[in-house]
């Protein structure tokens, strides 16, 4: 019987924090959906990309940017991890990083920056958009970014996104297996 009681205990507080969470999105202005947040941005060859486009496909998003040393590092390193276990199972996934230093990472940049890391895979895409669309972003993500000195430094948290745009499962500080992801 308390097995039972601290399993639909343990299932009412997850709803309830869904519910507040959303409630906390939706008071903020923040969609549900990464798709519907409508936001443009430029991709590493120069191309004009919209979210949406990734609909319906399994994606991992996350924050990052070029001249990053120290959790940009270990979010590419995970992103990495991630991909090799996708390809052991089987598993097709796309991977889009998106700038939080939109000014240094122009299409050039990421270009630079995905041929020293040999990133070039198809289904890695590396993306800078408007200062507006990079905190739009990182409020739906959840990724706080905060400036020191000449960095930017962001979490350590990168996102699998549900084929309707939502956020379906998250890798960060507390949750680091990558297979949570797939």
């Amino acid at each position: 019987m308390t097995a039972v009681l601290g399993s639909l205990v343990r299932r009412l507080a997850i709803v309830l924090a869904f519910a507040v969470g959303s409630a906390t999105a939706q008071a903020q202005g923040i969609s549900e959906s990464a798709y519907a947040l409508n936001l443009g941005f430029v991709d590493d060859h120069g191309a004009t990309r919209a979210l949406a486009e990734w609909r319906g496909h399994p994606v991992v998003m996350t924050l990052a940017y070029g001249a990053c040393r120290s959790v940009c590092s270990s979010t590419l390193r995970s992103l990495e991890e991630l991909q090799a276990a996708a390809d052991r199972k089987g598993i097709a996934i796309d991977v889009v990083v998106v700038s939080i230093d939109p000014q240094s990472d122009t299409p050039q940049a990421w270009a630079q920056f995905r041929k020293s890391r040999r990133l070039t895979r198809a289904n890695w895409t590396f993306l800078s958009g408007s200062a507006e669309s990079t905190r739009t972003m990182a409020r739906f993500l959840g990724v706080r970014f905060w400036s020191y000195d000449e960095h930017v430094m962001p979490d350590f948290k990168s996102v699998r996104l549900a084929p309707d745009g939502g956020i379906a499962a998250s890798l960060d500080w507390q949750q680091r297996e990558v297979d949570r992801l797939l």
